[in-house]
């Protein structure tokens, strides 16, 4: 794990920073977190270890995943640059319930416990935006709950798709795994790959080695709506 200078979403002021209602005090404890570079594949931190702190993506794209009882990873979330990792552990004061993996090269930054506790604590603003933040992360795990039970393997993998589309906008392809993609929906490697493969022929997507590209995003909208 190498250190590396910070250019990060932590420090951004704007009106969609999550840190955009902190005292100009409140920042300058934030000046001396530590940004960390993991390669591809590297746990940022693993189920059942102690949270040190809550980590700010400034670069590069994670899985937060999950063990489920057969001993496959279920993927629970990709988080892109601006999001936060292990935050919900680290309020709820146990250990991490999930594992952070970088999917490609990353720059990560931490915020110590004592430190986001501390302004947790001291700011109301702050503190509703981080509640705001758990109530999305819930709705949307509500969400993935209710497609797993309902609506077919197809439209899942469609709205995945397109969701990844989003999570990798500064690229032009999405270059996750098959068996990633089959982690976030909930299925096995081969159907992935089988509807994948139906997704080319009918020509909604583009393939390039294990990248994907999409060339037609409505027609995966309505595959995606067609069980909704």
């Amino acid at each position: 794990m190498k250190l590396v200078q910070p250019s990060c979403a932590l420090k951004a002021k704007g009106s969609q920073s999550l840190f955009s209602c902190l005292t100009a005090e409140q920042l300058d404890k934030l000046q001396p977190h530590t940004c960390h570079y993991f390669k591809k594949g590297q746990p940022i931190f693993q189920e059942e270890s102690m949270p040190t702190g809550v980590y700010c993506i400034s670069e590069g794209l994670v899985k937060v995943t999950k063990l489920g009882s057969n001993g496959k990873e279920q993927i629970l979330r990709i988080a892109k640059p601006g999001d936060f990792v292990g935050y919900k552990s680290l309020i709820k004061g146990g250990r991490y319930r999930a594992s952070a993996i970088a999917i490609e090269d990353s720059s990560i930054c931490l915020i110590p416990k004592a430190i986001f506790m501390e302004i947790l604590h001291e700011n109301v603003e702050f503190y509703q935006q981080i509640v705001h933040l758990l109530c999305e992360v819930i709705d949307s795990a509500e969400s993935k709950l209710t497609d797993i039970a309902y609506k077919p393997v197809r439209g899942r993998i469609a709205e995945a798709l397109l969701l990844l589309d989003k999570a990798f906008e500064d690229k032009e392809q999405i270059t996750l795994t098959r068996e990633d993609l089959a982690g976030l929906v909930g299925t096995v490697k081969e159907t992935a790959i089988r509807i994948i493969s139906e997704f080319k022929h009918e020509k909604l997507i583009e393939i390039n080695k294990r990248s994907i590209k999409i060339i037609n995003p409505d027609g995966l909208v309505k595959i995606s709506h067609l069980y909704d």
